[in-house]
């Protein structure tokens, strides 16, 4: 089972892209964000070809809250992460390179994964979003950014996040 952690700044939509993965809801379900109190677990399964072998890969999101108060299970939480799925959207553009950059070096630098092993996805709420915005450090040179719209690109997002996954499990292999 993989064990891949979703996080970032508050109000980032982690929660629906954490729901929309896992299928836990629908795009029509998209709607105002509840904050997560400290983190929660989504488990399913992800088709995936090996070695042209279609197989599932099971898959263990921990959809985690943004709040600094959790900071405190932040340790448990890291243990065996393979997978850091960074967020952030026009919402929190304004702290999210100064957070993102924070999270990265807390949970993917300090848990000894590579730059593969995590991506940034950049929750564009509408057409206008740029993910140019975010002015991210030089830190994040080779992590994939992605822009994702779960309401009017939720099969790139699939697509996005399968594609994330191989990269998880190439480097873990």
């Amino acid at each position: 089972m993989l064990k891949i952690l979703i996080i970032g700044p508050s109000d980032s939509g982690k929660t629906s892209i954490a729901n929309f993965l896992s299928e836990s809801m629908n795009v029509e379900e998209a709607g105002t964000p509840r904050p997560t109190q400290g983190a929660r677990i989504l488990e399913f399964e992800l088709p995936h070809n090996v070695n042209e072998r279609q197989r599932k890969v099971q898959i263990e999101l921990w959809d985690c809250s943004g709040d600094h108060k959790f900071e405190s299970c932040w340790p448990a939480v890291r243990v065996g992460i393979q997978g850091v799925i960074l967020v952030c959207s026009a919402n929190t553009v304004n702290v999210a390179g100064r957070e993102i950059e924070l999270l990265y070096n807390y949970f993917v630098s300090q848990a000894k994964l590579s730059a593969k092993q995590c991506v940034v996805f950049y929750n564009c709420l509408d057409d206008q979003d740029d993910m140019d915005s975010l002015n991210l450090s030089p830190t994040f040179s080779k992590v994939s950014q992605v822009p994702v719209n779960i309401k009017t690109g939720g099969n790139r997002l699939k697509i996005d996040f399968s594609n994330f996954i191989t990269s998880v499990l190439q480097s873990i292999k």
